[in-house]
């Protein structure tokens, strides 16, 4: 912000004037009553600072924008975002139903505290919706200046104590659900999942050439965005920096492979899936009968990897996370680790300890 300022003799004192930009206009903000000219001056950055907070003026094109245009809008001008990130904004907005459509201006505490009481999600839910709401709120103080305060600051989620379920799958289960497949390609899909811990959109985007049979590997580097049931978008970046990597594969997940290939139609892009939509909804199908989903893999392969040793440090460069995501969110105590801990402390604290 451009000001200036300037002090001058009032009324038997000192007053202190702070002259700023406003758009193309110049206005002023000033104190008066200082005996002396240093004091005035020690409150400059005082009326600095409340130019500042105080309100822009709202533009007339903003000033019934509803929160719902509102979204739109910044979304648009946010293209580092993921689409999953986009959509979890829109999921956000559209779980207040009638504040969804009513004016930014005009939406108070209140009305969002009495929204959020009738939310019926999970509490991680409640949380990263309260989080991308307040974000937009933000934003409408600053940059747009369309409000003053943020109606969001002081929101309280309804806390719930829910037990925590155990979101990886016994390797007797996984050996159940594989052998009910029917569909090779269904079975390729979960195998990948479960020995690579890709994410969906990364593994519906996979294509042959990512995959180095002589070296066991497979490079992530793109992700499918699935727009609608019927409709998804190649996208040619990883969810975040971290996505961007080369990941080990078992070699029995190498010759499963080159048998897929040898019994299914390339396709002129290469793709491994051609009709990833439907690859994918079947692996949720075959999944769900066992009351898990595809992401239950990625907790799979992780909790496996640390019930085997592997450092979590490592476990996050193969999954494309951070280690502070990785085990807030991946590492669950199963029950093969509980056995693995008892073999140890067995082995550890033997009878000649």
């Amino acid at each position: 912000m451009q000001t200036t300022t300037t002090y001058r003799k009032k009324d038997n004192g000192w007053q202190v004037i702070v002259s700023y930009k406003q758009g193309r206009t110049w206005k002023q903000k000033s104190k008066q009553g200082f005996a002396t000219k240093s004091e005035a001056k020690e409150h400059e950055q005082e009326l600095i600072a409340q130019i500042k907070k105080a309100p822009r003026p709202v533009d007339k094109a903003l000033k019934n924008i509803t929160l719902a245009e509102f979204c739109e809008e910044y979304l648009a001008n946010r293209n580092s975002l993921s689409y999953g990130t986009k959509a979890i904004y829109n999921h956000a907005v559209k779980s207040l139903q009638s504040l969804a459509n009513k004016p930014m201006r005009l939406i108070s505490f209140m009305d969002l505290q009495k929204a959020i009481r009738e939310w019926d999600i999970t509490p991680a839910t409640q949380k990263e919706y309260r989080i991308k709401l307040r974000v937009l709120f933000r934003a409408a103080i600053k940059p747009y200046g369309i409000i003053s305060e943020n109606p969001m600051n002081d929101i309280e989620i309804k806390r719930t104590r829910m037990e925590k379920k155990n979101k990886a799958i016994p390797e007797d289960v996984m050996h159940e659900i594989l052998n009910h497949v029917n569909l090779r390609v269904t079975y390729i899909g979960l195998r990948i999942a479960q020995l690579t811990g890709v994410r969906r959109g990364e593994l519906l985007a996979l294509t042959w050439n990512d995959f180095d049979f002589a070296n066991l590997t497979v490079t992530v580097n793109k992700q499918i965005a699935i727009t609608n049931q019927r409709q998804h978008d190649v996208v040619y970046y990883t969810k975040s920096a971290n996505g961007f990597r080369e990941i080990p594969i078992p070699a029995v997940l190498a010759k499963e492979l080159k048998q897929y290939r040898l019994t299914s139609p390339l396709s002129i892009t290469g793709e491994l899936f051609p009709k990833p939509l439907a690859v994918y909804y079947n692996m949720c199908y075959a999944l769900n009968k066992y009351h898990y989903s595809p992401h239950s893999l990625r907790h799979t392969y992780a909790s496996k990897l640390l019930a085997e040793g592997v450092d979590i440090q490592t476990i996050a460069a193969l999954l494309g996370d951070n280690v502070e995501t990785v085990t807030r969110t991946y590492v669950h105590y199963t029950d093969e680790m509980r056995k693995s801990a008892n073999d140890k402390i067995q082995k550890i604290f033997s009878v000649n300890f």
